[in-house]
């Protein structure tokens, strides 16, 4: 099969686990014998036209330059959805797909122009929606834009793909789309590739622990109120109280690290909280595999992929019971799971796995033994264009 990908984040551009999950998938499709090409935006460090790991990467320019206002956001996403629009139909004129998958709101127009020049199905994968991003809640007119498209999105796409079944429900309640046009297919992890040697995680934590204090917790991920960091820090004095020396280590950054300054030193946290921003994948890797703790403390996550790889790394994972997260963190089975936005609760879970060393091995093996079963990127690779064939055009 031919199969266009339209995403707007894709290695070495990646900010999140869209990117991650785009490069992924387009690797499994690709290892499964499938022509893919994935049209996404340009990078300085990226040739305009590459074929790796089997896969075809066009890229475009962004226009303007990446540097806007939340005002001026729409406008920016607009511009830049009109040159992917652009490429994908360019790259149609030569190869035609048999699909088009495009992911989230920023890609809609050139997912639907793509489709239309092709004569092919569309299909979306729903990353996320505005409304989730905002606990529900719906905040000025970017806001209000943004959930429009998302609502163009699902009722323009032949098919519909999320990862988690609480996804599912978030889109047929707010968009009204029909259950039969919504798949969930969740996101995997190659644990071939998420793996660290032993000296690597010992020289992290000599890195980041260089005291041999009590416990190394690691949080990876944007640093936005959605992801639960302000309890995260709320939690942290009762942790420091029980387990004097802890270091909280953040690998990542967002439109929040101001205000989470401010609440380390409201708090009075010092440096028992790093801020790390992104760091290379192998550091990255390091450091997850040498924490006690690798905490995903978020309010709202669609799925998890952050707990799939520190599952993969061996690192216990304590997870808030929200989205997708529930499905793979389960209470004292894969990990230690609490409610969303309960300070008190994590601090809790938070000091049992630090405390109890030997039982959180035990919960880390038990996850990472789950891995291979359901989350194996080339049976996500299947299941999706099972999903593909399914898809018929819309009227």
């Amino acid at each position: 099969m031919r199969i266009m990908h339209v995403a707007w984040e894709y290695p070495p551009l990646v900010y999140g686990g869209l990117g991650r999950h785009v490069h992924a998938l387009t690797l499994a499709q690709a290892a499964e014998g499938h022509e893919v090409v994935v049209v996404t935006q340009a990078s300085p460090e990226a040739p305009a036209h590459q074929i790796a790991g089997g896969v075809r990467v066009v890229r475009t320019a962004q226009a303007p330059e990446w540097a806007f206002t939340t005002e001026s956001m729409i406008a920016w996403v607009a511009q830049f959805d009109a040159n992917l629009a652009a490429a994908a139909v360019a790259v149609v004129a030569d190869w035609r797909p048999d699909v088009v998958h495009c992911h989230d709101w920023m890609t809609t127009r050139a997912g639907a122009a793509a489709s239309e020049a092709a004569e092919a199905p569309l299909v979306a994968t729903i990353h996320a929606t505005e409304r989730g991003r905002h606990q529900g809640h719906l905040y000025g007119d970017v806001s209000l834009t943004v959930d429009g498209i998302e609502r163009f999105l699902c009722h323009r796409a032949d098919g519909l793909i999320v990862c988690s079944a609480a996804m599912r429900f978030e889109v047929e309640q707010q968009f009204a789309v029909s259950p039969d046009r919504v798949a969930v297919i969740p996101n995997g992890v190659d644990q071939a590739a998420w793996t660290i040697d032993p000296g690597s995680c010992a020289a992290a934590r000599l890195r980041w622990l260089p005291d041999g204090s009590s416990g190394l917790i690691v949080y990876t991920g944007r640093l936005e109120a959605e992801k639960g960091i302000f309890t995260l820090l709320d939690a942290m004095p009762a942790v420091l109280a029980a387990r004097p020396g802890t270091r909280l280590v953040l690998a990542g950054s967002g439109g929040q690290q101001d205000s989470f300054d401010q609440a380390c030193r409201d708090r009075g946290l010092g440096d028992a909280v790093i801020r790390s921003g992104w760091l290379p994948e192998d550091e990255l890797k390091a450091l997850i595999g040498a924490a006690d703790a690798a905490v995903v403390p978020s309010l709202y996550e669609p799925f998890g992929m952050v707990a799939l790889e520190a599952m993969s790394l061996g690192a216990p994972v304590v997870a808030s019971r929200t989205g997708g997260l529930a499905d793979i963190v389960i209470d004292g089975e894969t990990g230690r799971s609490v409610p969303a936005g309960d300070p008190v609760a994590l601090a809790g879970a938070l000091v049992a796995t630090l405390s109890d060393p030997a039982r959180s091995r035990v919960l880390a093996r038990e996850a990472r033994a789950l891995l291979a079963q359901r989350y194996d990127w080339g049976s996500i690779a299947r299941d999706t264009v099972d999903c593909y064939r399914r898809s018929e055009p819309a009227g």
